[in-house]
């Protein structure tokens, strides 16, 4: 479709209200269904999994960018209406159109699969993320494998290997199975090099008895198997290894996912403040603990999705102070967890209900050498206004913020808004 087909949709986002939003929506996922027919030469690569979707879609753009032209969902938008807006920014001659695929709830994935008619799928874990909603890991399973069994015969199915869950989906699927993971039975295998900071990830890729070094621009272990799965992709698709490899390395993190936050004063500032599922908690803190630095101060705020873990948030906590030469504690029930938690942490640990009030305490603590970490879910505390307000003036402190847009891209940052 036109391109001012498409800014057409943008400017509609932006302006329009929900009702009206409503109103539009239905009739360009229609229009979209009706051109999904003219990419026939476009090969549609749907990415789904509990954690890591967006970093593997955003890696698996950049590996394919070069060889033919390639498009991509925007940030984590995941739903019906983000699957229709990529098609219709897609030409007919698209080579490759990368959509992450997402569900919160049991019965997403076949309005999405019928719509974008996928030929590779890939699949990253399945996680304790959406408990509420699915149960049971098995039912998340479920949920996710539907977009392996609808793959055509001549199409790819791209699986962790190291998660077996994800693994024995290929007992559901008629395309081809590429397999990837740090196991040796992976088809394409990694060993870690280092991922200890200020090192950043570097790994050895291994496959058709090639081994290639990914020297990425990524933090922490476990962002390995979101490298391994955007390569062995690419290489499914004809990119040669040395060449998806050099690609990936190139790639920065997405914003508030173990991203990198250098301040004026010389601090600098790991932020993982997009969201913070259950799984993700410790090893943020790990990442922490092996860290080198003068100084460190980890900042915790909401936990999106305990996992059904009743002991998570002390767990953390006990973890961070080990960790750090401070730990923050940030939102609506700090202080009650700073008293529940005073003898696990003793003057390590600091409470803050307001990000304000944190954010001043912050500014009046770093100095060069030191290393932040805030972990935090964005919907839910807005960390990022922690990190920004060392370099910059932040207007709006609200305490409860509708808005899902990350704090950094957000035009009412400066704008003064009391908690």
């Amino acid at each position: 479709m036109s391109s001012t087909l498409t800014r057409w949709i943008d400017w509609l986002e932006r302006r329009a209200k929900p009702k009206a939003k409503a109103t539009y929506r239905r009739p360009l996922i229609e229009a979209a269904r009706a051109w999904r027919h003219a990419l026939r030469r476009t090969r549609v690569i749907g990415v789904t999994g509990s954690a890591g979707k967006t970093t593997t879609k955003e890696l698996i753009h950049a590996a394919l960018a070069g060889h033919g032209h390639c498009v991509k969902s925007s940030d984590s938008n995941n739903q019906l209406y983000d699957a229709a807006r990529l098609l219709l920014s897609s030409a007919p001659w698209t080579r490759f159109c990368v959509q992450e695929i997402g569900a919160t709830t049991p019965g997403k994935f076949e309005p999405m699969i019928a719509l974008l008619k996928p030929q590779i799928a890939v699949v990253t874990n399945v996680g304790t993320d959406h408990l509420k909603a699915f149960r049971t890991q098995e039912a998340v399973a479920v949920e996710k494998m539907k977009l392996v069994s609808s793959l055509p015969a001549d199409g790819i199915a791209v699986l962790n290997a190291d998660d077996p869950l994800v693994a024995a989906m290929a007992l559901h699927c008629r395309a081809r199975i590429v397999t990837y993971g740090l196991g040796s039975g992976a088809q394409f295998r990694a060993e870690l090099v280092t991922d200890r900071w200020p090192d950043r990830l570097a790994l050895r890729i291994h496959h058709g008895g090639m081994a290639v070094l990914a020297q990425t621009r990524l933090l922490a272990g476990y962002q390995a198997s979101n490298v391994l799965a955007a390569v062995a992709t690419a290489c499914s698709l004809g990119v040669p290894l040395d060449e998806a490899v050099q690609a990936v390395s190139r790639h920065e993190p997405m914003l508030g996912r173990m991203s990198v936050y250098q301040s004026a004063r010389g601090a600098t500032l790991i932020r993982d403040d997009w969201k913070a599922p259950d799984w993700s908690i410790l090893k943020a803190v790990q990442y922490m603990a092996d860290a080198r630095a003068a100084r460190k101060v980890i900042v915790i705020g909401t936990i999106s999705d305990s996992g059904g873990r009743p002991n998570l948030y002390r767990d953390a906590v006990t973890a961070a102070v080990a960790a750090a030469d401070r730990v923050l504690l940030v939102g609506p029930r700090a202080a009650a967890a700073l008293r529940r938690l005073s003898a696990v942490g003793g003057d390590k640990l600091l409470a803050f209900d307001l990000a304000r009030d944190a954010a001043q305490w912050l500014g009046g603590f770093v100095r060069a050498g030191d290393l932040v970490l805030l972990k935090g879910s964005n919907n839910a505390d807005h960390l990022a206004r922690l990190a920004l307000a060392l370099d910059q003036d932040v207007g709006c402190w609200r305490s409860q913020c509708p808005r899902v847009v990350i704090c950094d891209r957000c035009r009412l940052i400066g704008a003064p808004a009391a908690p």
